[in-house]
């Protein structure tokens, strides 16, 4: 679809990519802290096992007064991950977008994209499953002209509903763009970092783009933490049975 381009207001003050590297890209992959940081760890999974190097970052009003640091050096809260020759550029962002500043952070994304030449946005994120057979499950959510790319690799349609915060303000932007724009979205718990699904959202980019990312180390952190949940669980059980039946009336206070 086109639209009179004029009719949306510039708010680079708001939110702007500065980028230290000019080069061309035909994949942008958005990965924020979002339902089990899925997005997040895989943004970050995929950046890391192909060598991406930091090569820009989102600056603004809207980018939240935070300082990150890793292995004790400052990073950029919101940056660009990319290599020369590769046309795949990755957005990783340490913190979740806030509903007010979706919208610029995703007007700054996509003028990035289109001025380096992208074909296509692809948003990765968690949903909170409400059928347990949607766990690990990946669904995709896109325009109608381009769900060849869902038949081709045989993921299923969300059916209906919304997405919220910074996964829905991109698909909004790409619908005024020529620019091809799509969710992988992940059936997860909200309340834990999920690696496996993450690793189930990788394994799609992989068929999608022709790449080989090993997420080896994603399933074995995934089983570690269901070990450690099924401990607490065990412990937790056996806490409350080899607690007195009188005692137990006692500490309940409120009732």
């Amino acid at each position: 679809m086109n639209y009179d381009r004029s009719l949306i207001e510039s708010s680079e003050m708001y939110a702007r990519c500065i980028c230290k590297t000019d080069f061309d890209v035909e994949t942008v992959i958005v990965g924020f802290p979002g339902m089990g940081l899925t997005g997040a760890i895989a943004a970050q999974h995929i950046s890391e096992k192909l060598e991406l190097k930091t090569i820009g970052f989102i600056e603004g009003v809207a980018i939240p007064p935070v300082a990150v640091f890793l292995d004790g050096y400052l990073r950029h809260p919101y940056r660009i991950m990319g290599k020369k020759d590769l046309k795949i550029a990755v957005f990783i962002g340490e913190s979740a977008v806030s509903p007010e500043a979706a919208y610029f952070i995703s007007n700054a994304i996509m003028s990035w994209a289109e001025g380096h030449g992208a074909k296509e946005i692809i948003t990765l994120d968690g949903f909170g499953y409400l059928n347990r057979k949607d766990e690990g499950k990946v669904y995709m959510v896109s325009e109608p002209e381009i769900k060849n790319k869902a038949e081709k690799l045989k993921i299923p349609p969300l059916k209906s509903g919304f997405i919220k915060g910074f996964a829905g303000a991109i698909l909004n932007k790409t619908m005024i763009s020529d620019i091809d724009g799509y969710a992988f979205l992940v059936g997860t718990r909200p309340e834990l970092p999920d690696p496996g699904g993450a690793a189930s959202l990788v394994k799609i980019i992989n068929d999608l783009k022709e790449l080989d990312i090993n997420v080896e180390t994603l399933i074995e952190q995934s089983e570690s933490i269901k070990k450690k949940l099924s401990e607490l669980a065990l412990q937790t059980n056996e806490m409350s049975a080899g607690t007195p039946r009188q005692a137990r009336k006692k500490s309940n206070f409120y009732t």
